[in-house]
């Protein structure tokens, strides 16, 4: 006889773990597919987090929020039709400004958050829509805990709101088995980031713009234009030979330019936690981090030893930036090779995939006042 459990008005058994259905919304320019993610267009992390979410984890719904439906305002219209489509179990969501229409919904939920490190007028909802998400019971997770320090207290200091307790961290990626190291080195440091001033890509060449050490900068090519990024666009179309810029290339071509750096260097401090500062870690290409005032960046974490990585204040001199870059070009194949393998262990598919699984069997026991581990129920 099967082996079931009966909570409430659901029969839990062995086939409906297997079969659970988890509505993921996404709000993206591009739908996830296989030709996102190998053709020309490089999505940013959150994009990404949703694709190896919907290859990876069994049962998820993934539901594409387009740019026209927000102008439109079909956000919330496409959601509900999906829910009396699939009628899910839960809803996964990243987006914490759809908090308050998420808990609408009446389903358990789910929020991610990979806001950054920045402060901005959205600041003074956050830190309420984040109270009301754990008052209604959803389970919230940040990505690093500089990120959640950093929301914290921008939360108390604007409008004096402590948004409660977290369920935990997860990380946003993981490393494929097919990322290899190199020894084909074309350039003494890489970086990669989308073209603006914010992110600021072309920093690496103004670094090393008065040294003979060749850099490369991957960037988009102007998918999202506006006249910020179209400015500073412009404003970058001179550098050339040893300054190296590739534009609109496909992930793996990313990954193997990476692999052809010395260096690596995160051009960003207000990251919340760093996707390709661990690609490049699985490359075994060690990272310098620029960082605030603070001294601090959330992808610290991502190392496997702090060996691997060099903090600099992001206002540091040419000289010094350029010292940080020499140093890590004198690391051999062996150090690289030691980089790559412990930084695969580290975040490992299956590291990740037993940290989702965790996340959603959790809210699984809150939903039905579970104290055990209903998984375990059925080993």
């Amino acid at each position: 006889m099967e082996k079931c459990l009966q909570t409430k008005n659901r029969i839990f058994t062995r086939e409906f773990f297997l079969n659970m259905k988890i509505l993921l919304p996404y709000s993206t320019h591009f739908k996830l597919t296989e030709s996102q993610q190998s053709g020309k267009i490089v999505t940013g992390g959150i994009e990404k987090f949703c694709y190896d979410l919907e290859k990876n984890i069994s049962g998820i719904i993934p539901v594409c929020i387009t740019k026209e439906d927000k102008d439109n305002r079909l956000t919330k219209r496409r959601i509900t039709d999906a829910i009396a489509q699939h009628d899910p179990d839960m809803i996964l969501f990243n987006n914490p400004w759809w908090g308050n229409m998420m808990m609408s919904f009446g389903l358990p939920l789910i929020a991610i958050m990979h806001e950054p490190l920045v402060r901005d007028i959205r600041m003074v909802e956050l830190g309420n829509i984040l109270k009301n998400l754990n008052e209604s019971g959803a389970h919230l997770y940040f990505v690093s805990q500089v990120q959640l320090d950093f929301h914290r207290t921008m939360a108390k200091r604007i409008n004096d709101v402590d948004f409660g307790e977290i369920k935990g961290f997860v990380n946003p990626s993981y490393l494929e088995d097919t990322v290899v190291t190199s020894d084909d080195l074309l350039y003494d440091c890489a970086t990669v980031g989308r073209c603006d001033n914010e992110k600021a890509p072309f920093l690496l060449h103004k670094k090393l713009q008065n040294s003979n050490l060749n850099s490369l900068v991957m960037t988009n090519d102007g998918v999202y234009k506006s006249d910020t990024i179209n400015e500073y666009v412009e404003a970058n179309q001179h550098w050339s030979d040893p300054r190296h810029t590739l534009r609109g290339l496909p992930h793996n071509e990313v990954m193997k330019n990476i692999g052809k750096a010395k260096s690596f260097v995160s051009t960003w401090p207000k990251e919340s936690w760093g996707i390709t500062t661990m690609e490049a870690l699985g490359c075994g290409v060690p990272v310098i981090l620029f960082t605030d005032d603070t001294g601090v960046h959330a992808s610290e974490s991502i190392a496997a030893d702090p060996s691997h990585i060099i903090k600099l204040n992001r206002k540091c001199s040419n000289d010094e930036f350029q010292k940080a870059v020499e140093e890590f070009a004198t690391c051999n194949q062996e150090t690289r090779s030691m980089i790559s393998a412990s930084t695969k262990k580290k975040h490992s598919l299956d590291n990740w995939k037993l940290s989702i699984d965790k996340m959603i069997d959790l809210r699984y026991n809150d939903s039905n006042g579970k104290t055990t581990n209903l998984m375990e129920f059925f080993a």
